[in-house]
């Protein structure tokens, strides 16, 4: 599956700095090498909108 800017992803949820389980946000950056995304989470946090890093495992 190839990812895409624009493509809508569960964003996964850790203890520090995305506790919440189930919010989806929108690709906004690709790194050149695929392995890296920015997600922007659909919901405010905090009361800011806030993007994710996230790396990608699927092999290319």
């Amino acid at each position: 599956m190839k990812i895409e800017i624009g493509d809508k992803m569960k964003i996964p949820a850790d203890g520090k700095f995305h506790p919440e389980h189930g919010h989806l946000g929108k690709v906004v950056w690709i790194s050149e090498d695929g392995k890296t995304v920015a997600i922007q989470c659909e919901k405010t946090h905090r009361g800011k909108n806030t993007v994710f890093l996230v790396k990608n495992n699927s092999k290319k």
